[in-house]
């Protein structure tokens, strides 16, 4: 049987000085990528909504993460994406990381299809609302001060509406499957990693059930 000090080394938490792998290859992603759409079609591949001709297309939910819109906007949330991976990379690890960034873009997708938005390519806007709740929700869990949480993910919330854009909903949706995920990580953590991935994988199945069905309307 282990004892407590394998336990806590086994999950141990790195420190705040480690380097954020996921952080930065996913912001060179979505640049990249934002840059490419500029001259072919592969922002379009990556778009999500409410659009017949996206029904059943399930590669869009689950890449809408990596798409950044402008390039403008995809350096913009990329910087955000960083400096965000600074505080929570260390905590997950890069591999939890990067899910959690990807459902997050699930959850923004599933959003937009549910209240019939045709298509959006703020999937990166997205993916640093789910990180914004996990890490809000895994701070409030360990009794820290996520008022400065709460106030940013409400001040991006709030700029997306008045600004006029139609996919504000997509932030809702991350911000709802981050907070999901990061309160099923803070209770799987110290489990093993075949439960933190169910969990995640069934996170992932409600998104894709509801899509289903706003397909299948």
């Amino acid at each position: 049987m282990r004892n407590g000090n394998d336990r806590w080394s086994e999950h141990r938490i790195r420190p705040s000085g480690a380097q954020i792998p996921a952080a930065i290859a996913l912001a060179a992603v979505t640049v990249v990528i934002s840059v490419v759409s500029m001259v072919g079609p592969v922002g379009y591949w990556l778009a999500a909504g409410a659009s017949p001709q996206f029904d059943f297309q399930v590669w869009r939910p689950l890449l809408f993460a990596l798409s950044g819109g402008s390039i403008l906007q995809a350096v913009i949330n990329a910087a955000f994406l960083i400096l965000v991976g600074h505080s929570l990379e260390p905590m997950l690890g890069s591999i939890d990381f990067a899910v959690v960034y990807l459902l997050a873009g699930l959850g923004g997708a599933t959003a937009l299809s549910v209240t019939g938005v045709a298509a959006s390519l703020s999937g990166s806007i997205c993916g640093v609302f789910g990180i914004l709740a996990a890490m809000a929700v895994i701070k409030y869990l360990q009794h820290q001060d996520i008022r400065g949480d709460i106030i940013l993910i409400a001040l991006l919330v709030i700029w997306g509406i008045l600004a006029g854009s139609r996919d504000w909903t997509a932030g809702i949706g991350a911000v709802v499957v981050g907070a999901l995920v990061g309160w099923v990580w803070n209770r799987a953590r110290w489990a093993s990693r075949t439960r933190v991935w169910l969990s995640y994988a069934a996170v992932a199945l409600v998104c894709l059930v509801v899509l289903v069905l706003t397909w299948m309307r």
